[in-house]
């Protein structure tokens, strides 16, 4: 204390901030006189120091708690903290006086390019503010002087301003509980009100910023004229907002013919409203969630850009002018018209509910995940992979561009549901396809095939594009084309398209038919026309007859798969799996079953009910159960792959034997019942149908002893079988079934050994063995036999169709299991136990003509008796 310095350089002690202060630099506790303080210096004048005619430079600073006096600032700073003092500071280029809470500041002069910081709690006084001087403060802070206008001040005992000029860098702001008259905004000055706040009389001139919302009161005169916002009702009007200006149009608010020019953002809370024009010019921004009843008028130089960022709604329009671009991104543009006369409309994430209407050599991009609902006429579109068009169906405006560029997906509206169909075109120059995809609606149950379609007018389409099509007829049932087919591509004005241009996305399925897209072979149009052959599922669901019927079939067998050579009444129960299959022949197309291999298995439960001798006559009957499964394979016409299905059965029937005694004539009758449960599949389709299966079968044999043991047995079965099936409905059409039949003759001889297959003392030497029943394997009673047979089937039927009662539109097929096949089967039975039968047999079925099955089958058997 005491101490005292003149002319000292200060070139350190600036390092960290004004409020970062160290022993570094000159620490002025006495009194310091004519320092020159230079970059990165700092001058510290502690509580009680004093320090006089100091001059910073650029990058020095003076952090002041005690006092400064005559301090020149010549791009430096100088900062008066709390309790501490300044006078005569003079604030030339690049200077800023800060005066902080608490702090006073006494006959400050500001030049061009200075600036006085007046804090809150802060008091600066006879202030001159000269032109280019800027003067930042807030309606907390106390200030007075006098600018190039006349004297002004602020005074924070009544939160007021008066006369305030701002410019250059200036601001004022007017708090909640403020007000201010006669403010004048020149270029780069700021006035901003808070919500609640007053600003009167004020002079917005080109380049002055203004930031407010509608709950602030301002009035005064811009560029255009008047100007007000009424905080009481949430009104504004004729707002001008430059620079960087911000305004916020709260809830209940509205603002009316606004403009917004450059880096200035105009907000919109939600329930907000703009109404006349509200004008955007280059680097503006429309931002929040809008209620638009007037115009949005967008109006960019080349280069340049605007941006609407948030939700804008209501009945106005949009109207785009100049070569630059406007962005609307993360929200959704509802509007009654979009008008681009110039530049370009990029969507960003964007979603717009209106119809652009527009000029020649304008552009519309979507980018990211944008959605355009609406019709454009005309311009050039780009959509990007994720963007999406939807051209909605009905729209008083058609859609026509000059060049197409996409990526990403164009549909064309679903037609309404219990509305007659009317198509849509879209029309376009050039049509650069860049894997993207178009939906379009079709009907293809009507002889007139109306679609909508794709026009190129007078340019050229390249690249891939691909065409989905949902077909909008009768439950989804179609006919066969004529001719070309059906165009979906129109060529015009010696428009011309690339081999590849257009693929379909998806199958296009109805009723019994595929449908394809090609080129036109003598023009350059793209039409669908029905496939020469049935798609898949014709095949697919023709063959679920055979399958069924086959199954049950091999389920039924004969009598000597069922019985054995032990007569005894008891329990018995069969195993069987196989192979079956068809071989096609001239396929669905002529009439026959389609093409088909597969396996089947099952597990037969049986018992004899009732056993009567009379003495010439044996007689014989009970009931089996089974359960099982078949799975196959269905090939096309022309040997491709259609599906496949899987059946799962249970059955029950009964039987009933007679055997007359001396000769050994007998005859076997079943009656069974199997209840189906059938799940095809094909690449684009997924079909379920229940049905019932019956089947009765009369079999007799006569057996002669042709040696010591050896028999010979002409047989002779008769099968009678039927299936009926329920109705369905797949991704193409209807499938209506009608009740399928067939009959069966089977001549065979059974040739084989003829034991007794008695059971008698046993002679294993085995230990424990010597005095039971149980014999060693070669002394186990057995019989053997084979048995070949022919098979005939005849009156076959079992109808199939694809259709509705729309004229031309059922395809019925009748796939005919006639036949004529060649049989062989051959068993082994052995007599393990008193009581007890095991048997196994194998076959083997080849289809001579016609469309008989084939296949092999392999069971085991075990019979109980009691």
């Amino acid at each position: 204390a005491g101490a005292q310095a003149t002319g000292s350089v200060v070139n350190t002690g600036a390092q960290g901030g004004p409020d970062a202060e160290n022993n570094d630099g000159q620490w002025v506790a006495g009194t310091a006189t004519d320092t020159t303080i230079n970059n990165d210096g700092r001058q510290t004048i502690a509580t009680g120091g004093l320090a006089t005619g100091t001059v910073i430079k650029a990058g020095g600073d003076q952090s002041v708690h005690g006092s400064a006096n005559t301090t020149r600032l010549d791009g430096g700073y100088q900062y008066v903290h709390a309790g501490a003092s300044a006078s005569d500071t003079v604030i030339n280029a690049g200077g800023w006086q800060v005066v902080k809470s608490g702090a006073t500041a006494d006959n400050t002069t500001v030049n061009a390019d200075g600036k006085l910081q007046v804090g809150a709690g802060g008091n600066a006084t006879n202030v001159t503010q000269n032109a280019g001087g800027a003067l930042v403060t807030n309606t907390s802070a106390t200030v007075s002087g006098t600018n190039s206008l006349g004297n002004f001040s602020v005074d924070a005992a009544n939160a007021s301003a008066t006369n305030v000029l701002l410019e250059n860098g200036g601001r004022l702001d007017v708090l909640g509980n403020g007000s201010a008259d006669t403010t004048t905004v020149n270029q780069g000055g700021i006035l901003a009100v808070a919500t609640g706040g007053k600003a009167q009389n004020i002079v917005m001139h080109d380049g002055g910023v203004l930031i407010a919302d509608t709950g602030a009161t301002v009035s005064g005169t811009n560029t255009s004229g008047a100007f007000g916002i009424d905080g009481a009702t949430g009104k504004a009007s004729n707002l001008r907002l430059d620079n960087g200006s911000q305004f916020t149009v709260l809830g209940n608010g509205s603002a009316d013919n606004t403009t917004v020019g450059a880096g200035s953002t105009l907000n919109v809370a939600q329930g907000g409203t703009l109404t006349g024009t509200t004008s955007f010019g280059d680097g503006a921004s429309l931002t929040g969630s809008a209620t638009n009843s007037g115009q949005l008028h967008f109006s960019t130089g080349n280069g340049q850009g605007a941006a609407i960022s948030g939700s804008v709604s209501g009945e106005g329009q949009l109207l785009k002018d100049g070569d630059g671009t406007l962005t609307v991104s993360n929200g959704t543009l509802s509007q009654s018209q979009v008008n681009l006369n110039q530049g370009t409309l990029a969507l960003n994430n964007a979603i717009i509910n209106s119809d652009i209407i527009a000029q020649s050599g304008t552009q519309v991009r979507l980018t990211g995940n944008s959605v355009l609902n609406g019709a454009i006429d005309p311009t050039d579109v780009t959509l990007d992979s994720g963007a999406s068009w939807n051209i909605q169906r009905g729209a008083a405006v058609k859609s026509v561009l000059d060049n197409l560029d996409n990526a990403g997906t164009i549909s064309f509206a679903p037609a309404q549901a219990n509305s007659p169909f009317v198509p849509e075109t879209l029309t376009v120059t050039n049509l650069t396809g860049r894997s993207g995809t178009m939906n379009l609606s079709i009907r293809l149950d009507d002889p007139t095939f109306p679609t909508d379609m794709l026009v190129i007018d007078g340019g050229q389409a390249t690249g891939k594009t691909w065409l989905n099509f949902t077909n909008t007829g009768d439950a989804g049932l179609g006919l066969a084309t004529t001719g070309n087919g059906i165009k979906v591509v129109d060529a015009i004005n010696g428009a011309t398209t690339e081999a590849g241009a257009f693929a379909l996305g998806r199958k296009l399925q109805a009723g019994a038919y595929n449908y394809t897209l090609s080129h036109g072979s003598a023009d350059e149009n793209w039409y669908l026309s029905s496939e020469a052959g049935y798609r898949a599922e014709v095949a697919l669901y023709s063959s679920l007859f055979a399958q069924s019927m086959d199954y049950d079939r091999a389920l039924a067998g004969t009598y000597s798969q069922r019985s054995s050579a032990v007569n005894d009444q008891g329990f018995w129960g069969r195993i069987q799996g196989g192979h079956t299959g068809h071989d096609g022949n001239g396929g669905i197309a002529q009439g026959d079953t389609p093409e088909s291999s597969g396996s089947y298995g099952f597990i037969q439960l049986g018992g004899d009910l009732f056993k009567h001798d009379t003495g010439t006559l044996s007689l014989t009957s009970g009931l089996y159960g089974a359960a099982g499964q078949s799975s196959v394979d269905v090939k096309n016409d022309d040997r491709s792959a259609a599906g496949s299905v899987r059946d799962t059965v249970y059955s029950l029937g009964g039987y009933l034997t007679a055997v007359q005694d001396a000769s050994g004539l007998w005859a076997d009758v079943v009656a069974q019942g199997s209840r189906h449960s059938l799940k095809a599949s094909s690449a684009d389709n997924r079909f379920e149908t229940d049905g019932t299966g019956w089947l009765a079968s009369v079999e007799t044999g006569l057996p002669f002893n042709i040696s010591q043991g050896l028999v010979l047995e002409p047989q002779l079965q008769y099968v009678w079988q039927g299936l009926s099936l329920d109705n369905g409905h797949d991704n193409g059409g209807y499938v209506n079934f009608g009740d399928g039949s067939a009959q069966h003759v089977r001549a065979g001889l059974r040739f084989g050994s003829s034991s007794e297959m008695d059971f008698g003392q046993g002679t294993s030497t085995v230990a424990g063995l010597t005095d039971s029943m149980k014999h060693s394997t070669s002394e186990m009673p057995m019989n053997w036999w084979v048995r070949p047979s022919v098979i005939r089937t005849f009156s076959s039927d079992g109808d199939m169709s694809m259709g509705t009662a729309t004229a031309g539109s059922n395809v019925s097929f009748t796939p005919s299991q006639d036949g004529t096949s060649l049989d062989l089967q051959a068993g082994i039975e052995a007599r393990v136990r008193q009581n007890v039968t095991l048997g196994v047999q194998g076959g083997y079925t080849r289809s001579v003509s016609g469309n008989s099955a084939a296949g092999y089958n392999g069971q085991a058997t075990l019979k109980v008796a009691f």
